[in-house]
């Protein structure tokens, strides 16, 4: 049975796909079988992180040109990936049918995964909303900044209020300290569950990392086998809190639905 997490944020520049990319290699390096679907979709670009430049990518399966096992990479960690692409204009414009067609291609998959983790686009988009609602748990990756707050709570509002998505994993990003991270989660979970029935939950923080931004620069990912450092130590620590995050029941299509 394949446990799937969607990533989200109210706004770009948080660090999402930094954290999609990183804690799903941290599930691969743990030997559990993982697969990360890049579904930024017009924004793609986790494989620019992951140091890698797959030939197929979520592009051909939409145009009928490959299957969806066909489009999947594995990297040297055994992590399982597939990529958004860069074709823009196809994956920008995709219908309701389009976007039930990829979530539904899963069931089909030649061997399910343990985990999937999807990495989707910033805000509260029709493809972004559709992903989170098909998954069964959702991650919201947010700052200490105002901007913020006022966007992963409209970001939560919309799924709430359209989508009934109750339960929410929240990681503090960029954070100065394992402190203020909590008291910023304390602050937007106060905000948050004053004017929604919702349920947040705390699954960790990363800080400020000259280290993560070098990662990025060089295009080679924080977690590998041989980097065990503060940071991925953060990542360690968000994985195991995967399991004690709530599952989502929307009542709509669902990745993996059997």
């Amino acid at each position: 049975m394949t446990t799937t997490i969607a990533i989200a944020s109210g706004k770009g520049g948080v660090g999402k796909t930094t954290i999609s990319v990183n804690l799903s290699l941290c599930l691969a390096l743990q030997n559990k079988e993982t697969l990360l679907l890049d579904a930024d979709l017009g924004m793609a670009n986790s494989h620019i992180l992951l140091g890698i430049n797959p030939k197929l990518s979520l592009d051909d399966f939409v145009t009928g040109k490959s299957s969806i096992d066909d489009i999947i990479t594995t990297t040297k960690d055994k992590l399982k990936f597939i990529s958004g692409g860069s074709a823009i204009n196809n994956l920008l414009n995709l219908s309701d049918l389009e976007r039930h067609k990829i979530i539904q291609s899963f069931n089909n998959i030649y061997k399910a995964p343990e985990f999937m983790f999807i990495d989707v686009g910033a805000g509260a988009e029709a493809s972004s909303m559709a992903f989170m609602s098909s998954s069964d748990k959702v991650i919201i990756v947010l700052t200490g900044e105002p901007t913020s707050f006022i966007d992963a709570y409209s970001l939560i509002k919309a799924a709430f209020l359209d989508y009934k998505i109750t339960n929410f994993g929240i990681v503090i990003n960029m954070a100065i300290s394992q402190m203020q991270a909590k008291l910023n989660f304390n602050k937007f979970q106060s905000i948050a569950q004053k004017f929604l029935d919702v349920n947040l939950k705390y699954l960790g923080h990363l800080c400020a990392s000259q280290r993560i931004r070098n990662s990025i620069v060089s295009r080679t990912p924080l977690m590998s086998k041989n980097n065990k450092n503060i940071d991925t130590k953060c990542f360690d620590d968000i994985s195991k809190e995967l399991s004690t995050l709530d599952t989502n029941k929307t009542g709509t299509i669902r990745f993996f639905d059997n």
